[in-house]
């Protein structure tokens, strides 16, 4: 799966002081499949920006990211700018390992999961890491946002779903690959909520700034480990 997102928002945009003072990023739907997180341990992965990690520290939430060293710089810049105590793992995000022991939520930033060439390791390292009972909560681009393309100047399903196209622009990857994986590592889906766009990262869907597309941008997902 070679297609890559530029996930994190501009550096100039994030405002330590909004999280020294309590701030969360999250938009109604993270909001919605987080639930309670005071007093959780919870792993964020990849560090992005830092901000998911900062606000689920600034929720009550024990937080650790795992991320290459040289990709958290921005995280680790603005946890130490906005005082707001998180921990710093090194390591490969989608790696089978992750250090740190048992966690109750794992968090997916967005932009993951077009990286990984297989879903299947990643399921398994997620379900691994998690306690029995414990959650994880994926935000993403939506695949089918891929679908969309110009082709002689006219706005057309440009691209397969299924990552079938000669050009290879799709996602290769569909919502029943990553369901799949995750039940094959024990975890069960047990919310998926499609939206319209992400709210806070671009989607392959946002460049067409002048047309109205009734497809989903974004999602959020949640499944537990039994």
């Amino acid at each position: 799966m070679s297609k890559t997102l530029q996930p994190e928002p501009s550096w100039f945009e994030i405002d330590p002081a909004f999280y020294a003072n309590g701030g969360v990023c999250f938009s109604e739907s993270e909001e919605l499949a987080l639930a309670e997180l005071s007093g959780e341990r919870v792993l964020v992965s990849p560090a992005n920006g830092g901000e998911e990690a900062l606000s689920m520290a600034n929720l009550g939430a024990d937080v650790s990211v795992f991320d290459k060293h040289d990709d958290c710089e921005r995280a680790r810049a603005l946890a130490a700018e906005s005082g707001v105590a998180v921990a710093f793992l090194d390591g490969t995000p989608g790696s089978t390992k992750i250090p740190g022991g048992r966690y109750d939520t794992v968090y997916s930033s967005f932009g993951l999961l077009s990286t990984l060439e297989y879903f299947d390791d990643w399921a398994e390292g997620i379900a691994e890491a998690l306690k029995p009972g414990g959650r994880l909560v994926i935000h993403e681009v939506h695949p089918v946002a891929y679908v969309p393309g110009v082709h002689k100047g006219i706005v057309s399903v440009a691209h397969s779903y299924f990552g079938e196209d000669e050009q290879h622009r799709g996602a290769s990857w569909t919502l029943g690959d990553l369901v799949s994986a995750l039940g094959l590592a024990g975890l069960a889906t047990i919310h998926l909520e499609e939206l319209p766009e992400s709210e806070r990262y671009q989607t392959p869907i946002d460049r067409f700034h002048n047309v109205r597309w009734r497809l989903p941008g974004a999602f959020v997902l949640v499944a537990f480990k039994a």
